[in-house]
């Protein structure tokens, strides 16, 4: 089960005016938390980054052949999509020229 964090629950724009006597506003804001929602966003993206920068060190080449396989394999699988969607189309041409030319005799 996955537990939700204080800054996943709170609104990082959470300042909103509230009404005071008088007719004017004031700001109530919770700022430390926001910051510390900050930091936590700003350590899961350099966590990330640093993860990132070691599987580049670590598995790179793996990665780069892996990459080259599975993009040749897209291509081909689209290719034999285009193919056989132009024989469809070519083989309805081709009832449609049956249908439309000669009738049954009865």
């Amino acid at each position: 089960m996955m537990m939700m964090s204080q800054c996943e629950t709170t609104n990082p724009q959470a300042c909103t005016p509230k009404p005071t006597t008088g007719g004017s506003t004031n700001q109530e804001c919770n700022m430390p938390e926001k910051l510390l929602c900050l930091a936590d966003k700003a350590w899961e993206e350099l966590m990330i980054e640093k993860l990132k920068a070691e599987i580049e060190t670590s598995c790179g080449s793996m990665m780069n052949e892996l990459a080259k396989v599975v993009a040749h394999a897209n291509k081909t699988k689209w290719q034999h999509k285009i193919a056989a969607k132009e024989a469809c189309h070519d083989y309805q041409h081709q009832l449609k020229a049956i249908f439309s030319g000669t009738h049954c005799e009865k």
